[in-house]
């Protein structure tokens, strides 16, 4: 018996979010995915969840406008940016504006995995499956 991390995937791509939802669930993350802000706000109001990933761009609202909204009403869930607009000073914005991290789009599961990991807990200390660092070069 243990202890599985909820996460919130907030994506308007549906591959995108069965992408995510497939390489989280199979890391061991309980999963939600949703397709517009209104529905990943909804979520938020029914479940608690500890991570909440996040699309800038969704049919429905401005994404930086949903990182804010999230970090005000739920300051101590963790908001991961991942955008395929995440160029310039975008990854400083959607910092200011509440996120915890950003990715760029496209992005490789070890990179999602290691990022999620470290927003669960930043000590590092959470006994899930843990994706090994790469040494840089």
């Amino acid at each position: 018996m243990g202890y599985a991390p909820r996460i919130l995937i907030v994506d308007d791509e549906p591959e995108v979010r069965v992408l995510f939802e497939q390489i989280l669930s199979e890391n061991g993350y309980y999963v939600t995915a949703v397709g517009t802000a209104r529905q990943g706000l909804r979520a938020l109001s029914d479940e608690e969840f500890q991570v909440v990933v996040v699309d800038l761009s969704l049919p429905d609202c401005d994404g930086l406008e949903v990182v804010r909204q999230i970090h005000g009403e739920y300051p101590r869930v963790s908001i991961l940016v991942i955008s395929g607009v995440m160029v310039g000073d975008m990854p400083g914005i959607a910092l200011a504006a509440g996120a915890s991290a950003t990715l760029a789009k496209p992005t490789i599961s070890p990179k999602l995995l290691d990022t999620v990991y470290q927003l669960l807990d930043s000590s590092l200390s959470w006994m899930g499956r843990r994706v090994k660092r790469q040494a840089a070069d």
